[in-house]
């Protein structure tokens, strides 16, 4: 059983497209990352799938059930915490929780267990918080069920680093239990620690998806050359994000090593430097 599964999903706002045949999957006890440029359809993705928004065409399956026709039954296993909290702001945290345990039929115990961890005062009115207590308390309430499928949308967004430490933590535990994960964050250091596998959507289209172990081997290079004249113009394939500054050019390569030997040799260098790209840089080659 995959957990969940997008296949050919479309939403055009207008003339304008949100998201045009993504497709990807959520496998059992995995926890995948959704990243991308601002605009690019993170947001309209996960919005459909959680039954927030009806696409144009395309298909997201839920639990081996079809999000749209059987919704109700189908978001039963699912966990949803989105960018923007949602609460009743009148009530404390403590009543804004019970009232979701009560429908999940979960124990109030699970709401100690899960405040704790976070250090969540259960006391305060909900309007009262923070950012980070609201992004807090809308996490437990997405964990309280222990659903099958967990769907975050940038969940550490206002939280402090020991905070972050306590839900990373509380991730592995969802995945050690079999749990499947699907979270959406900009920071792109939580998504190297969390996840096994990413999927990289830009201008609506899924353009891929990425084991993590793969990705760390596939290592970028970042190339800087020195010239004694005039810029040459870099024309190897491979070559990406050219930055220029006096005689020095600075850029990233992806391809193999001898090409870019035999084509610095055809050159006029008289210094270079080749050092692997970090993986934050190897995420951001693909949003160019």
């Amino acid at each position: 059983m995959i957990p969940c599964e997008v296949n050919n999903l479309k939403k055009y706002y207008g003339k304008n497209v949100g998201v045009e045949d993504v497709t990807f999957n959520v496998k059992e006890g995995e926890i995948v990352g959704f990243i991308g440029p601002n605009g690019a359809g993170k947001t309209t993705t996960i919005r459909a799938i959680v039954g927030l928004l009806k696409p144009d065409s395309g298909e997201v399956a839920i639990i081996n059930r079809n999000a749209f026709k059987e919704g109700d039954t189908a978001r039963v296993e699912l966990g949803y915490a989105g960018g923007e909290p949602s609460f009743f702001p009148n009530l404390t945290v403590a009543e804004n929780l019970k009232f979701v345990a009560d429908m999940k039929k979960v124990s109030y115990d699970r709401i100690d267990y899960l405040a704790t961890k976070l250090e969540l005062n259960l006391t305060r009115k909900a309007s009262e918080l923070s950012l980070g207590n609201k992004k807090k308390m809308c996490i437990v309430m997405a964990l309280l069920s222990s659903p099958k499928l967990i769907v975050l949308d940038e969940p550490t967004f206002g939280l402090d680093p020991l905070i972050k430490l306590k839900f990373f933590e509380l991730m592995d535990e969802e995945k050690k239990r079999g749990a499947s994960i699907l979270i959406s964050s900009h920071t792109l250091t939580d998504i190297q620690r969390l996840c096994d596998r990413v999927a990289i959507i830009k201008a609506g289209k899924i353009i891929a998806i990425e084991e993590m172990e793969q990705l760390k081997t596939k290592r970028l290079k970042i190339v800087t050359i020195e010239t004694d004249y005039s810029s040459p113009e870099i024309t190897l394939s491979g070559v990406s994000n050219v930055r220029r500054e006096n005689n020095y050019i600075k850029f990233n390569y992806n391809g193999e090593m001898k090409k870019l030997v035999k084509y610095l040799n055809s050159i006029d260098v008289t210094n270079i430097s080749i050092e692997d790209a970090g993986l934050e840089e190897m995420f951001l080659h693909f949003y160019e």
